[in-house]
């Protein structure tokens, strides 16, 4: 499994690219998965830079399925994607919950974006449609369908394993169900499932949100020791985090992971 690190974990903090590319090269990441407001600020510095890791994957947004979305920005975000030599775009479908979105709604997330795959397919790229409550993608059975309807080439999933956890699937019979469709996975944990609104996206971006439940990868409440050896050797995952201390403690759950696969294999 080839494990990459974040830049989403340093939003709160002033990196630069040589920063990012040091952290990856002194750490021994496979690759930096890049956020979109890192690819913007960081583009030009990035591609002036003597040795540059891969980038499996810009972690976008976009609105879908609602009167904002429109090509411009769409362009604008694949061309981004391209700019970082990234094969993927990670983005949501939508922001309402499969159990909220009524029949219209769903057709316009649908619309959209088969417009955005159409024209990441056109540029060689993929859109990984991330696994993430209030989104079409919110359960097992959601993305299901969502991916039946889509019937798209160039559609995949970035599989986010505590997401998975969090609606309730046995993220094993999930990886079973969706591993034809998985593109990329996102891996994190949270102490307990009373503690899981830590992850919801206005507290993990706010600099003052609470931080109560994160936790390094293999101490918390999902057995990653039984996911793990269920994985394909050759899928990439990111390195998930939003607490304290990124870059110590991701490099921690780098080395607690590469220790556990050499003893799997010993």
């Amino acid at each position: 499994m080839r494990i990459n690190t974040c830049s989403v974990a340093f939003r709160h903090l002033d990196v630069t690219a040589r920063d990012l590319a040091r952290y990856v090269a002194r750490e021994g990441f496979d690759g930096l998965e890049i956020w979109a407001p890192h690819a913007r600020a960081l583009a030009a510095e990035w591609q002036t830079l003597p040795q540059r890791p891969p980038v499996p994957m810009l972690a976008g947004y976009l609105p879908l399925g609602t009167p904002d979305f429109n090509r411009a920005d769409a362009n604008a975000l694949l061309d981004l994607t391209g700019v970082w030599d990234a094969p993927r775009l990670r983005l949501f479908a939508g922001g309402l919950g499969s159990d909220r979105a009524d029949a219209d709604q769903r057709r316009a997330v649908q619309r959209d974006l088969a417009t955005v795959a159409d024209m990441a397919r056109d540029r060689g790229l993929r859109i990984a449609v991330e696994t993430h409550p209030d989104t079409l993608a919110d359960s097992l059975g959601a993305t299901l369908s969502l991916l039946d309807a889509l019937d798209h080439p160039a559609v995949g999933v970035n599989f986010d394993v505590l997401h998975v956890w969090e609606s309730g699937t046995d993220p094993m019979a999930a990886l079973s169900a969706l591993r034809s469709h998985v593109d990329h996975l996102h891996l994190k944990s949270v102490t307990g499932r009373d503690r899981l609104s830590v992850f919801h996206p206005a507290n993990v971006h706010d600099p003052q949100g609470s931080r109560d439940g994160m936790c390094p990868l293999l101490s918390g409440a999902i057995d990653y020791a039984a996911l793990l050896p269920c994985l394909p050797a050759d899928i990439g995952a990111s390195l998930e985090w939003f607490g304290p201390k990124p870059a110590a403690t991701m490099a921690g759950d780098l080395r607690a992971l590469r220790r556990d696969m050499l003893d799997r294999v010993a």
